[in-house]
């Protein structure tokens, strides 16, 4: 008994020994040397062409589509294995797929595939290294036996890289691997492989829309930050393309990866139900195009994971469409979709059009700088010959023309027969016609030079007053003291006269009345809302008019006021102007049958929207009459504005463009009329504004070291009349209001 112990224990050892034999040692080569994965080679979709893929464009190779690919043997990959240093060692490199694979011999053979592809000597791959083709569906499925589809992993697939310095096959003492799908070496962003589709969205339906059809569906909440697009395939009833390609595909399909696809890797639809009384279609059939998800069907796209619709332009109303919808991940991975009913784009009723279907006659179009200086004259020539030699001959030039274009050229319509209007429309541009011909004449770095000089004169000028100025001061110091001293004394004489009680530091005083520095004030600006309704049914005569009827009631404009102040003797005179912006959505009427009878409220269309916008500009003198606060502390500062308004409005029709009818009944001659325009008029307020700074002598004085000198509220009744001055062609965006908001001076 006594002798077999020191036998056990000699066993013990030796098998211990013969397990951390068995771990992989991953230090360097004899030598010093490493076995690396470099460059990376994939097959280029339906070809047998390897090419090096950029690298945002590397996932759409390690996907589902590519590994269905691999498992019938109709797809590759390759890495450049490299030994960086020469070893002498002249054993095989074995390679290896799973998990785990260097942890010992017993995981390494449960856990993990050896692939037939190997290096008999490892040498041979010093100094250029060798391309080795690899099989993703290898790396994807390991250990599974090659009859099970393809797994669904979203993560790192490793392959690894086994020496034995002592020539072993199935014990090794040194190892490398490489993450597939990625270049070591290089920061990768987004996993190697993903093999799992983006989940399914969720409520799908899909409404006619004019010229357009309408997607609609609630995101996943499972797995939903996996999806990166959606994409739509549209096709006509007989399989044909709907219209011409939208985009290019963000997605991978088998079809397109194999070279003759077996029958039981076609692609995956599944199937939403659209009781809408259209026709009834089938699954697509995978052997046509549209069935296998030809990139040419591409209807319609959105780039954001997190969208709920989707609208599918450019069709043809009347024309019903087979629809297939896909969400997408970024690896090319999709779920799709089709609807088992067509979908048939109708006409509907947009604003701009029942506005001219009720008589009127308003209008958009042409160039502003045309209609202001004529269309045959010297100076627009000369402005077209910068436009096209000057400003043509860079990309920053053309920037600008296309500006020009899409913003002031589109008012022209508006000064078109009016000779005040042009004469107004001639000095507001003259300072912007001045600075393009000098730069056309003299060129930019002329005009430069001379802006330059212009500078330096200025300031030479500026120089020289300001040491006359200096000179004067001196000489007038005694007289000034001597007038402070008379001055002083006259304020504390005069009725009224009362110190601001943020510069009293008796408690007594804190409620007198607080005359302020009105010189101090240089600007005044507030934010002001109020209800909008525009005069445009008005302008018609109805009531209600297409504008209620479509838009309802009123909407909340805000307004951005600014007034420079000029003048401070008796109150505040100034100068500014003012800015907002309102928008209404609404859905677009039904387009009925003439025969039919009339419903009333009229139906709408669910899947149409067409939105009117406004832009309100406004050049405006303001004068504030603050006495009152400014002599006795009443904080009440009555006032009264008024000057020239403009107004930019558009109305989008419900495929998204602007609306447009026809500028007269032939639709032979149809010529376009937009809704994008401008309208000028005149606008007045008469309002109140309370100064509630006077309530806190503590945040008054805060206020003050802050630069502001007065802060409150204030409201106003307002009156824009703004139709053109009464043409028919303009449409009547003003409107008879109140407005209330909060204002600050400084």
């Amino acid at each position: 008994m006594t002798r077999f112990v020191p036998v056990t224990v000699l066993v013990v050892v030796l098998a211990a020994s013969r397990v951390a034999s068995a771990q992989v040692d991953t230090s360097t080569l004899p030598g010093g040397g490493a076995i690396v994965f470099e460059r990376l080679k994939v097959q280029a979709p339906g070809t047998m062409e390897l090419i090096e893929p950029e690298a945002d464009k590397r996932p759409l190779y390690f996907n589902l589509a590519h590994c269905t690919c691999a498992k019938s043997g109709a797809d590759k990959f390759q890495y450049l294995v490299r030994e960086t240093t020469i070893s002498q060692v002249n054993q095989p490199l074995y390679f290896w797929v799973g998990q785990s694979c260097a942890a010992d011999t017993t995981t390494r053979v449960n856990n993990c595939k050896q692939l037939d592809v190997m290096v008999s000597d490892i040498d041979s791959l010093y100094p250029g290294g060798d391309y080795k083709d690899f099989n993703l569906y290898d790396v994807v499925n390991g250990k599974l036996h090659a009859t099970e589809d393809c797994q669904q992993i979203e993560g790192a697939g490793t392959i690894w890289g086994f020496v034995s310095t002592t020539g072993s096959t199935d014990t090794f003492d040194y190892s490398t691997t490489v993450n597939v799908g990625t270049v070591p070496g290089e920061t990768a962003t987004i996993n190697g492989i993903d093999t799992r589709p983006p989940p399914a969205p969720t409520k799908l339906s899909a409404r006619p829309n004019e010229n357009a059809i309408d997607v609609l569906w609630t995101p996943p909440t499972s797995n939903s930050t996996d999806t990166a697009y959606y994409q739509a395939l549209c096709a006509n009833v007989d399989g044909t393309h709907a219209r011409s390609q939208e985009a290019d595909s963000r997605y991978v399909t088998t079809t397109s990866v194999c070279a003759g696809v077996p029958a039981d890797l076609t692609e995956q639809l599944t199937k939403v139900v659209l009781d809408n009384g259209e026709t009834a279609v089938g699954l697509p059939d995978p052997v046509t195009e549209f069935g296998s998800l030809n990139e040419g069907y591409i209807c319609g796209e959105t780039n954001s994971g997190t969208a709920s619709s989707l609208t599918i332009r450019g069709l043809q109303n009347g024309t019903p469409y087979q629809v297939i919808l896909l969400a997408v991940d970024l690896h090319g991975n999709y779920t799709g979709i089709y609807f088992d009913h067509t979908i048939t784009p109708h006409l509907v009723t947009d604003f701009w059009e029942d506005l001219h279907n009720n008589g009127s006659q308003t209008e958009g179009g042409l160039c502003l700088l045309a209609e202001t200086y004529g269309d045959d004259s010297g100076l627009t020539g000369t402005l077209r010959a910068f436009r096209d030699d000057t400003l043509g001959g860079s990309r920053l030039g053309r920037w600008l023309s296309e500006a020009y274009y899409a913003t002031l050229a589109r008012l022209g319509p508006y000064v078109h027969g009016s000779v005040a209007l042009r004469i107004v429309a001639a000095v507001v541009l003259a300072p912007a016609v001045v600075f393009a011909l000098l730069w056309h004449w003299l060129t930019l770095p002329g005009l430069l030079g001379l802006l330059a000089a212009a500078w330096w004169w200025r300031r030479r000028r500026t120089v020289a007053h300001r040491w006359g100025l200096r000179m004067m001061r001196m000489r007038s110091v005694h007289l000034a003291a001597g007038i402070a001293v008379l001055t002083l004394g006259a304020s504390h004489a005069r009725a009224g006269g009362y110190q601001p009680y943020w510069e009293n530091t008796e408690p007594s005083t804190s409620e007198q009345a607080s005359p302020d520095e009105p010189g101090l004030v240089k600007w005044h600006a507030g934010i002001r809302v109020g209800p909008y309704v525009p005069d445009i049914d008005k302008q018609l005569g109805m009531d209600p008019g297409p504008y209620e009827q479509m838009f309802g009631g009123y909407r909340i404009l805000p307004m951005l006021d600014v007034d420079r102040i000029l003048w401070t003797g008796f109150g505040q005179l100034g100068v500014g102007g003012s800015i907002g912006y309102m928008q209404k959505t609404a859905h677009a009427f039904m387009v009925l049958d003439e025969t039919a009878p009339v419903i009333l409220p009229r139906p709408r269309e669910p899947g149409a929207k067409n939105t009117f916008r406004l832009i309100p500009f406004a050049l405006t003198a303001t004068y504030r009459f603050t006495w009152l606060d400014d002599q006795y502390g009443i904080p009440v500062v009555p006032y009264v504005r008024g000057g020239l308004s403009y107004y930019v409005w558009w109305v989008n029709a419900p495929n998204g463009s602007l609306a447009e009818v026809c500028k007269d009944s032939s639709k032979a001659s149809c010529g376009q009329n937009k809704a994008l325009g401008g309208s000028l008029g005149v606008q007045g307020s008469i309002g109140l504004a309370i100064r509630a700074e006077r309530v806190d002598a503590s945040t008054a004085n805060s206020m003050r070291q802050s630069g502001i000198q007065h802060a409150g509220i204030y409201g106003e009744l307002s009156l824009a009349k703004v139709d053109g001055f009464g043409s028919d062609t303009k449409l009547s965006v003003g409107d008879r209001t109140w407005f209330a908001g909060v204002d600050f001076e400084f």
